[in-house]
């Protein structure tokens, strides 16, 4: 998965128009909640045969941190 097709998963996953950026602190998203925390568990099972703990999702403290997850080797 791309950068570009990841912030675009992020997008739709949160319900936004605006665009995503990379260094944004989940912290500070309006929209990232729990429901938007089980949605990216799902999205991020349908694009990595990794295995992401939600400890792991928790620890994330930016939307590129959670790129990182479904990236890492």
């Amino acid at each position: 998965m791309t950068v570009e097709e990841f912030k675009e998963q992020m997008q739709d996953l949160l319900n936004t128009d605006e665009e995503v950026e990379m260094d944004a602190v989940l912290a500070d998203m309006e929209d990232w909640n729990s429901l938007s925390y089980v949605a990216f568990l799902a999205m991020a099972a349908d694009f990595t045969e990794k295995s992401i703990r939600a400890s792991e999702v928790r620890s994330a403290k930016t939307v590129g941190d959670l790129y990182k997850l479904i990236v890492r080797e």
